[in-house]
């Protein structure tokens, strides 16, 4: 047994026993450790083989399986003994089975228990309730023996009942397919629990597995903007499971944060030879993970997946006096996450089996489920997005000192020295504005009368706009660490189940900021609208509302994850509708039928273990339907590099800037942008937007209708209308079947001519 100790205080044996008293009163802790170590949990899980322990695991008899169900497209046939289906693809006989691909079962040498979890129609974790210490174990249909029953015909497919005799466990699931998906539902309300409580189910979780076997195959994981891992063979390292949560980590939680991306987009993909899908989760993401084994993990099969999560792990405290006491990790026994999980699999014709077609598919989602639209084709120029910096703190002898960096007019000089040198289209963001500047979070106007007040602001806003460029007032509502707008932590911050306030370390004089509940965001954002709208802004920058997604204990303002997400899209819905326009940051996709742009869109993967190369996957998905922008071109790590991803991945240039110079604010506590001072910028700002508009202008509302590797670091991106542009990273040119690229440069080819 191990015990939590945030201070790594020296432990004394009398000390451990006082604790193991205290754990004797507890019923709802957790001691697991998960190799990932996303969760504070403390031993090995373990398999239980329950009541069919001698029975060996074999996969269904394709001869058992009747046709239940037809789509214009696929024909769902399924075997009542397992619950396990059969897909046929009518438009080029490709079959899509719920379990792993039979040709390859007899060579597959894992344990036993593997092999049960390979060819049961679900998986799931538990804990059991009725004992003091606890230990997840994970279990499986096969192993227990499971049962199907009342097996029911529904429109479009079948439902069933699967029932776990040795853990208690009785899970209610649909299936059905319409035009070119097949569905999976698991039915919350019909879940039951005896003294073992839930923690997860995967579903059909070996749906597609394949084996490599010299396959051009590939597994599409959501890490970054997308990557591949690539079907590889004799795979022996054992570390490379891949397993995130959608959306990120859930704070209100026991966790440990790692290095790699948050999920920004619910999907996955695979890809084996002609055959490939791409699967969206369409309900209940906020509680899924993303889980992706490469041959040779844990089987020798390639297989990704959604888990479905109905309780997590949190870490309880001994003491209600300090944060720095001990806790362990728990779980509350009275509470199942969530509504319906839904994932969909849209299985793809063989010319778009690949992560272009799965991008594309996505984007379809996107217009046909969520309601995008595809961008007007108006404007001919390419808008160049320029954040400026009004002010901020540093600390001083007494007192905080207050850093002025540009106030309303030295911002107009600006905009207007771009305009000369030929920038013809801008959106222009202004920070830091509210009293306090930049890292006064939760403030809201008057503007701070530092940089001119009110009056300057609307006069710099009505200077943009006579040039008819959109001014956005940048935000932050959802952290509030100054009391504005009626803010209190104690009444009005979001809380975790252990009854601690959810804090992030936004700044960087080491203090802790509260986060706020969702609810009473959305309070103070409706009530500041009609003044936003008397100042004239074109709308706002948002910066964690639609990034960042918390459970909320409070007893008041509180909400569950999935209503936290409904309760953003309302506010960005508001913000929208009120002032016309949306600016997210790194925003998940579930932001985006409420936002004109994203900032700083993620754009490469976490360069870990677990993947072979990073592709443009929500880039094609994105692309036509809103703007994006990369790293501020200003403070990017690799200039030519970057440059040319944001050609490639079709990306709008932005920018940062202040009038003072990076020597006077190093101290702030809320930014550290060391490239920022206008003067020193301006004139590379608008070579680099010419090169930029003259790459991409004419393609901002065009979707992306291809995108392939031609050679090592060559690129092609090739949109709607026939637009070719390839991009060049290697140190030499590049030259094959008429095409001459020169080295760390691009060529555009339009009409059939090099641009």
């Amino acid at each position: 047994m191990i015990w939590i100790n945030k201070l790594n205080k020296p432990v004394t044996y009398v000390t451990v026993l006082l604790l193991a008293v205290v754990l004797l009163f507890v019923t709802q802790a957790k001691f697991e450790f998960k190799a990932d170590q996303k969760e504070r949990t403390f031993a090995p899980v373990q398999n239980d083989s329950g009541a069919a322990k001698g029975v060996p695991a074999q996969l269904p008899q394709e001869s058992d399986f009747k046709k239940v169900a037809e789509s214009d497209a696929l024909r769902l046939n399924m075997d009542e003994k397992t619950g396990h289906f059969i897909v046929e693809d009518k438009r080029n006989g490709n079959v899509y089975r719920s379990y792993p691909n039979p040709q390859y079962w007899s060579q597959e040498t894992i344990s036993e228990n593997w092999k049960k979890h390979l060819s049961s129609p679900l998986m799931v974790q538990y804990v059991d309730f009725s004992k003091t210490i606890l230990q997840a174990k994970e279990t499986n249909f096969a192993a227990e023996g499971g049962r199907v029953k009342d097996v029911q015909m529904i429109p479009g497919g079948f439902s069933l009942i699967y029932e776990l005799p040795a853990s208690g466990f009785t899970i209610p699931v649909q299936v059905k397919v319409e035009n070119n998906y097949v569905e999976t539902k698991i039915v919350r309300e019909g879940i039951k629990e005896s003294n073992m409580g839930l923690i997860w189910v995967r579903l059909f979780p070996f749906l597609g597995a394949d084996y490599s076997a010299g396959q051009d195959g590939y597994m599409l994981i959501p890490d970054g903007a997308g990557a591949l891992i690539r079907f590889k063979e004799n795979q022996l390292n054992v570390n490379k499971l891949y397993d995130e949560s959608v959306y990120g980590q859930d704070n209100a939680f026991g966790g440990m944060n790692n290095n790699r991306n948050r999920i920004m987009m619910p999907v996955f993909g695979m890809k084996a030879d002609s055959k490939a899908f791409v699967a969206v989760l369409d309900k209940g993401e906020e509680y899924a993970e993303i889980v992706a084994s490469p041959s040779g993990v844990l089987s020798n099969y390639n297989w990704v997946t959604a888990q479905m999560n109905f309780r997590a792990s949190f870490l309880q405290f001994t003491s209600r006096n300090s944060p720095d006491e001990w806790g362990f990790a728990a779980y509350n026994k009275d509470e199942l996450f969530g509504s319906d999980r839904v994932v969909r699999y849209y299985l793809l014709d063989n010319k778009k089996a690949d992560y272009v077609g799965m991008a594309q598919t996505y984007r379809d989602y996107l217009m046909s489920e969520k309601g995008l639209k595809q961008l007007p084709a108006a404007e001919p120029n390419l808008p160049m997005h320029v954040d400026i910096i009004g002010g901020d703190q540093e600390k001083g002898v007494v007192s905080d000192r207050y850093l002025n960096l540009t106030n309303t007019s030295d911002a107009t000089q600006m905009i207007t020295s771009l305009e000369n040198k030929g920038v013809k289209n801008m959106s222009l963001t202004y920070m830091g504005w509210q009293d306090g500047g930049y890292s006064s979070f939760g403030k809201t106007l008057p503007v701070d009368s530092s940089i001119g007040g009110n009056s300057g602001m609307k006069a710099f806003i009505d200077h943009a706009h006579r040039s008819k460029f959109r001014v956005y007032l940048d935000t932050e509502y959802a952290a509030n660490n100054t009391g504005g707008g009626g803010f209190d932590g104690k009444f009005h911050a979001m809380t975790n189940l252990a009854g601690r306030n959810i804090t992030l370390g936004l700044l960087y004089n080491n203090s802790r900021v509260p986060m706020v509940s969702e609810k009473f965001n959305e309070a103070s954002v409706k009530k500041d609208l009609k003044l936003y709208k008397e100042m004239g802004v074109d709308g706002l920058a948002v910066n964690r509302t639609g990034q960042r997604l918390f459970s909320d204990y409070n007893t008041s303002y509180g909400s569950p994850r999935n209503e936290a997400r409904n309760t953003q899209e309302r506010i960005l819905k508001n913000i929208k509708e009120e002032l016309g326009g949306v600016q997210g940051k790194s925003s998940n996709f579930y932001a985006l039928p409420y936002i004109n742009h994203i900032q700083t869109m993620i754009y490469d993967h976490s360069y870990d273990l677990f993947t072979d190369e990073a592709v443009p996957f929500a880039q094609i998905a994105a692309h036509g339907l809103i703007t994006y922008s990369s790293e501020y071109a200003n403070n990017r790590q690799e200039d030519v590099k970057d440059f040319l991803r944001d050609i490639e991945y079709g990306a709008v240039p932005s920018f940062i800037f202040t009038r003072a110079e990076t020597k006077d604010y190093v101290n702030a506590y809320g930014i550290r942008y060391y490239n920022t001072y206008f003067p020193n910028w301006v004139s590379f700002a608008a070579e680099q937007y010419k090169q930029y508009n003259d790459a991409l202008g004419d393609v901002q509302s065009q979707f992306i209708s291809n995108h392939k590797t031609l050679a090592d670091n060559v690129k092609e991106t090739t949109y709607a209308n026939g637009k070719r542009i390839v991009v060049n990273y290697n140190l030499e040119p590049y030259r094959d079947e008429g095409l001459d690229v020169p080295a760390q440069s691009f060529i555009v080819i339009q009409g059939g001519g090099a641009k």
